[in-house]
């Protein structure tokens, strides 16, 4: 479903308002914290119903289903962690802790999305897939350098163990998801739209990231504005997911093709950033942990960008090697014969334009018997004498001598220098050769052949073509005139005039 379309959803509408209606209603409003649960654990139902709804989806793709199989099992953990959470603040409004069991479950929720966006297929086969790991590193990297400065750094220092543990294990864990859902937003393969992909990812690290963040902004926020923080982000991905579920047919039109067009700019902006980044921090003067921590990852991040840089020169050092050779076969197909490999009349004509010399020879040479051994032997037999026709031609040729296939049984040879006497005892020698008997598909096979020459200025390659032709076809008529072209030889041998003379 199109954008427009979707954005017609009432759902989506739903969940749209309820999003713009936190900040009024949680600031200004009568919104608190029982209010904030009961959002909280309606978001997380309404999760697993689309999930449940996409997993059983007929367009989605096997693969798809598998994935968000899985996420249906998250969405469903989450669920229930949040929903306990709900009724304990229900049957007591002062609680204030967070329960263990909501935690646990949260989190379980939270690796089961990792193992989903990790396990799921990866487009492309070797070195393609090599690239989509160093553009996946290059982005992650980018996300560790500011998850680090903005939120890590400050979290790690003066803190319990306890505290010290809880945010760096969220730290693992949105990386991880991060990790995953960018993974699959470059393979291409990924179970949603990257417009989908991408907010779902925005809201499930905003869960995690948007309260640390603000308490470091903001110093000691309001109670609502913590509310509308931790809430906003759970409707993206809400919003997220109902929008993937109306755009499921997206995923089956996309083919092969268009995945692979698709080149995401999200490595280099992650490059740009963190060196944005790295600038801003050295503004003070001052190396600490949070400005190593950067300048740490702007080094790997370069390192990330140069192997992938490497891996993309390799590539297009093969593909130029690539497309010369074919286009060196291009060149060859288009300028010689395919089943004998002997130069066809485009590149006769050219050679002949092209010698040195002040004089030409032209033979054109047509077979006698061919049309026989086709009959009796089939055309594949009639392929092989052909093939061993080219061979022996070229065999009897010196430097700068020419054998082409004109097409059907008709050669040519080009004779640079030759005169006419010698040109003509070439030719009584090549239909010779050629009337030797040859052993094709375990049966001795022979063909005749009858040879027109032509001799004078390379520039009459036409002229001299049309004078060899016209001598070659006097000359087979002349040898089916007096009955011996076709005798009864018990081996098909067609002998030639030069052969009778």
């Amino acid at each position: 479903m199109h954008i427009r379309a979707a954005v017609k959803d009432p759902v989506l509408l739903a969940l749209v308002a309820l999003g713009l209606l936190l900040a009024p209603w949680f600031l200004i409003g009568p919104g608190g914290t029982t209010t904030s649960w009961v959002v909280q654990a309606t978001l997380d139902v309404s999760n697993v119903w689309f999930a449940w709804r996409l997993a059983r989806h007929p367009e989605m793709p096997a693969p798809g289903r598998r994935f968000w199989q899985v996420v249906l099992l998250a969405c469903a953990s989450c669920a229930v962690g949040d929903t306990y959470q709900c009724l304990l603040v229900l049957t007591d409004p002062g609680t204030t802790r967070i329960s263990l069991v909501q935690t646990a479950f949260v989190v379980i929720g939270m690796g089961t999305v990792v193992v989903a966006t990790l396990r799921h297929p990866l487009g492309g086969v070797g070195r393609q897939r090599l690239r989509l790991w160093f553009d996946a590193a290059t982005v992650l990297t980018g996300v560790a350098v500011f998850l680090w400065y903005c939120l890590l750094a400050r979290e790690l220092g003066g803190r319990q163990d306890a505290d010290r543990w809880a945010a760096s294990a969220t730290a693992v864990v949105m990386l991880l998801i991060a990790f995953g859902v960018l993974k699959l937003i470059l393979s291409g393969t990924a179970p949603f739209t990257r417009f989908a992909g991408t907010a779902a990812a925005l809201g499930v690290a905003g869960t995690a990231l948007a309260a640390p963040i603000t308490n470091g902004l903001v110093g000691e926020p309001h109670p609502g504005l913590m509310i509308v923080v931790q809430l906003a982000p759970c409707v993206l991905t809400a919003a997220a997911i109902r929008l993937q579920q109306l755009q499921v047919g997206l995923l089956a039109r996309r083919t092969t093709g268009e995945l692979a067009r698709r080149s995401s700019r999200m490595p280099y902006l992650a490059v740009v950033a963190t060196q944005i980044l790295l600038l801003w921090s050295l503004r003070g003067g001052e190396m600490d942990s949070r400005v190593w921590g950067v300048a740490v990852g702007v080094v790997l991040i370069t390192a990330l960008v140069l192997g992938r840089q490497q891996v993309a020169f390799r590539d297009n050092e093969r593909l130029v090697g690539e497309l010369q050779t074919l286009h060196d076969e291009l060149r060859r197909q288009a300028s010689h014969d395919a089943l004998t490999g002997l130069p066809n009349r485009v590149l006769l004509h050219r050679r002949m334009q092209d010698t040195p010399a002040a004089s030409v020879s032209l033979l054109v040479i047509d077979l006698d018997g061919f049309k026989q051994v086709n009959d009796e032997h089939g055309h594949h037999s009639g392929d092989l004498v052909l093939q061993a026709v080219a061979e022996r031609l070229t065999g009897l040729l010196g430097a700068g001598e020419v054998a082409a296939r004109l097409g059907g049984d008709e050669f040519a040879v080009l004779l640079p220098g030759v005169g006419r006497d010698e040109a003509e005892k070439l030719a009584a020698r090549l239909a010779d050769v050629i009337a030797e008997p040859m052993m094709v598909g375990g049966h001795w096979m022979a063909v005749g052949a009858s040879v027109g020459v032509a001799t004078g200025a390379p520039g009459e390659g036409d002229g001299l073509m049309r004078e060899a032709d016209a001598l070659m076809y006097r000359r087979k008529k002349a040898g089916k005139a007096d009955g011996t072209a076709l005798a009864d030889d018990p081996i098909g041998m067609a002998t030639s005039d030069h052969q009778r003379r």
